[in-house]
């Protein structure tokens, strides 16, 4: 998704959020509709693959996020075809992150081994591209388009009371996912399943921040966000390390492949190294002293209106510097 794209659009915070809403969901699922028949297709680029996971996680964040301004059964429709597409692309797409690395493997390896390994992954890889492409017909054959069209055309609120603005409903949702995040913060991440969580989480604050900028500060899109990014860099490194080992160990079980099993040995090797590095750096990085000043800058952003963003913009500028480098 281009960087245009990526954030939602507001042209007045005061607005009632179903415009808003309309407008997010709207942007989000033709991007979807955008990138699935390319990655779907019979020699699909390895970005072509990962901007559809992508695309799909933003529209599934957004169906989250305005879930109180859908109908039920339209909306499960829609996330169903969805979660497949998310599925097919991710199977593919741990595939092409394992090639990459194969292919970067230095000419120290064993090459009869390491072409075989290869081979056996390039086929795993055709293979995936079976469902990637199914789910792709199927959703096409469904109507996603025009089930599309139909979700949008039905958004209005349906929450309790007086529909809120889009600036109210921006600063009351954030502060839901925020939380969320932080506890999961908050857990112990020496194990590798509660850094995952914590993972999970920061998406959903990435994504949120993505769709409600416009009812905030400047400062929150120049450097609450980066902050966010660098995380989901940072975690998500980990997990393509973990998702390696857990590929290599089903090599190295298949009796087919003992040819290469020292060499799949070495590889679980270094992959466990990787894992371990990266994993260190991100308890590094991740101290509560850093914790608590991202919850404190967020605890600002939150409080302050879009009216008032200038004001706060001048009067944080001179600390700016300080406070947003040491958090990346």
């Amino acid at each position: 998704m281009s960087r245009s794209r990526k954030w939602g659009r507001c042209d007045n915070p005061a607005e009632p959020v179903s415009q808003v809403a309309c407008q997010s969901i709207q942007s989000r699922l033709k991007e979807v509709w955008k990138h699935a028949p390319m990655a779907a297709g019979n020699h699909p680029g390895v970005r072509d693959v990962h901007q559809l996971r992508v695309s799909v996680r933003r529209a599934e964040a957004a169906l989250k996020l305005y879930a109180d301004l859908l109908p039920t059964k339209r909306t499960r429709l829609i996330r169903k075809q969805l979660r497949t597409l998310r599925r097919a692309a991710g199977q593919a797409r741990d595939l092409d992150v394992v090639s990459l690395q194969l292919a970067e493997l230095d000419s120290e390896q064993p090459r009869k081994a390491l072409a075989k390994l290869r081979k056996q992954v390039a086929a795993k890889r055709i293979k995936a591209q079976r469902p990637l492409k199914r789910s792709y017909l199927d959703a096409k054959k469904d109507g996603f388009v025009k089930r599309s069209a139909q979700l949008i055309k039905r958004i209005r609120w349906r929450g309790t009371g007086d529909e809120p603005s889009f600036q109210d409903f921006a600063h009351r949702s954030l502060d839901s996912v925020v939380n969320r995040f932080f506890a999961a913060g908050q857990a112990d991440l020496a194990e590798i399943d509660a850094l995952h969580e914590m993972r999970i989480q920061g998406k959903g604050v990435r994504y949120g921040m993505e769709l409600l900028a416009p009812a905030f500060a400047k400062r929150f899109r120049k450097e609450l966000y980066p902050v966010f990014a660098k995380a989901q860099e940072r975690l998500g490194k980990v997990n393509d390390h973990a998702s390696a080992i857990e590929f290599y160990r089903s090599q190295f079980a298949d009796d087919d492949n003992r040819n290469v099993g020292k060499l799949i040995q070495e590889l679980l090797q270094k992959e466990h190294a990787e894992l371990e590095a990266k994993h260190r750096a991100v308890l590094d990085w991740w101290t509560p002293e850093r914790a608590d000043e991202l919850r404190a800058q967020f605890t600002t952003v939150l409080t302050v209106s879009v009216a008032e963003s200038d004001v706060v913009n001048e009067s944080l500028a001179t600390d700016s510097d300080e406070i947003s480098t040491p958090l990346l």
